[in-house]
């Protein structure tokens, strides 16, 4: 994530450096990212860049964060207007997903962002997830209504939760690799979908 330098800047400032950020990222596959392209686009020295942000991971989990985020007020807006209802809010949650994997920033930008097995391997490595170290998963948990899942407790509701997640994120990769369209996307999903919903929902 950015350093409090970063965000110290003018948010012209801030936004200028992201702008170039995604360019490069547009440009070339994280392997080949430059940093040095993006001081020159920028008109920084490297030394100033590196006040901003501490190396290319870095600046690839804070744009994938924002997707993140975005996704997640989603889900937890859903739960909140559908009675902690988890398969609707999932639902709803991956349709405004695939919405802004098809339609948000580039193609280019997005594939490079999120098709890259080397910086996720580096970033389950480095940054090994649990749910303690996200609180914002734990207000996520607390929402979702347990009387309308099959389901005994917390942990086998983290376990759902990781289910679904591995399914989303390998929808995610065929929705930017094999360029498909929402709609298929979509279908294939609900599929999915409907059968976890004849195991778990009451």
């Amino acid at each position: 994530m950015p350093t409090d330098v970063f965000f110290r800047l003018t948010p012209v400032k801030q936004q200028h450096i992201i702008e170039a950020i995604k360019e490069e990222i547009a440009r070339v596959p994280f392997q080949e990212f430059s940093i040095y392209n993006v001081v020159r686009s920028c008109g920084i020295s490297r030394g100033s860049f590196y006040q901003y942000f501490a190396n290319k991971e870095d600046i690839m989990i804070y744009l994938i964060s924002s997707y993140n985020r975005d996704i997640l007020d989603k889900f937890m807006q859903s739960l909140k207007e559908h009675d902690g209802d988890f398969f609707i809010a999932l639902e709803d949650g991956y349709r405004f997903m695939v919405r802004m994997l098809c339609y948000k920033e580039s193609k280019a930008y997005r594939k490079h962002l999120f098709c890259n097995a080397e910086f996720y391997e580096k970033l389950w490595t480095d940054h090994n997830f649990s749910v303690e170290k996200y609180p914002v998963f734990l207000e996520v948990l607390h929402l979702i209504n347990m009387d309308k899942l099959n389901l005994d407790g917390q942990e086998e509701l983290q376990i759902l939760i990781e289910i679904c997640m591995a399914s989303v994120v390998k929808e995610c990769i065929n929705l930017l690799m094999i360029n498909e369209t929402e709609e298929v996307a979509c279908e294939r999903f609900m599929k999915k979908l409907k059968l976890l919903k004849k195991a778990y929902q009451k």
